[in-house]
């Protein structure tokens, strides 16, 4: 602070000086003293407006808010669950797809595919107005359209819009009021319930429930 006034006070005593210098008539240092005086002024004002404009800036810094970014984190895939992974396959109302399907879940036909379809133990859907030209596989067919091929499924439903043409190998048939059926049919063998004995292989349990059956029908025959 004290050396933002030096310039002041140097200013102001050549001002005295030349104020003295002129009170005795002495011109020339009058002269030379007021320059001196007004020299001293001028680097206290530029000196000042530094200052000022040192402070301003200063006070910006201090002021301007520290930004912090936030620690990047780490983003880890979820993993899919088994509903998920299951996909479902949808040929679209709009699509003719040719070729061969294997699919590992659903399948809901809308449009026209022409070729096997193999869906293991899921459901193929034939909506109305869906066909289907070839082959199919799987545990439930469910048809509101139109099917041309053989069907090996353990279920199988024909709907009002249904029409099938083929062959039909199956464990289980339905067919509502409208659907049609044209072709061969084939009722698969039920499935063998396993059995809790032990040593008990299938085969000897199949030849067991044949033997009861057969001994059924002669009780009946002799009474």
């Amino acid at each position: 602070m004290a050396g933002n006034y030096f310039a002041l006070n140097i200013a102001l005593v050549f001002w005295f000086l030349t104020l003295i210098c002129w009170t005795l008539s002495a011109t020339l240092p009058a002269q030379i003293f007021g320059a001196l005086s007004l020299l001293h002024f001028t680097i206290h004002a530029f000196s000042n407006q530094v200052n000022r404009m040192f402070k301003k800036k200063k006070s910006e810094e201090i002021e301007q808010p520290i930004i912090s970014r936030p620690a990047p984190v780490e983003v880890r895939e979820k993993e899919p669950t088994a509903t998920e992974k299951q996909a479902t396959t949808v040929i679209a109302s709009d699509v003719c797809f040719e070729g061969n399907i294997v699919a590992g879940g659903h399948v809901y036909i809308h449009g026209t595919l022409k070729g096997n379809v193999d869906a293991k133990e899921n459901l193929i859907k034939v909506m109305r107005g869906g066909v289907i030209e070839g082959n199919i596989s799987c545990r439930e067919l469910i048809i509101d359209g139109s099917v041309n091929g053989q069907c090996t499924c353990d279920i199988v439903d024909i709907c009002e819009n249904g029409h099938v043409t083929g062959t039909l190998t199956y464990r289980t048939l339905a067919v509502k009021k409208g659907g049609t059926f044209s072709g061969q049919a084939e009722v698969m063998p039920l499935k063998i319930e396993k059995t809790n004995v032990v040593g008990l292989t299938p085969e000897v349990a199949e030849n067991a429930v044949e033997a009861k059956s057969q001994a059924k029908k002669s009780q009946h025959a002799a009474g």
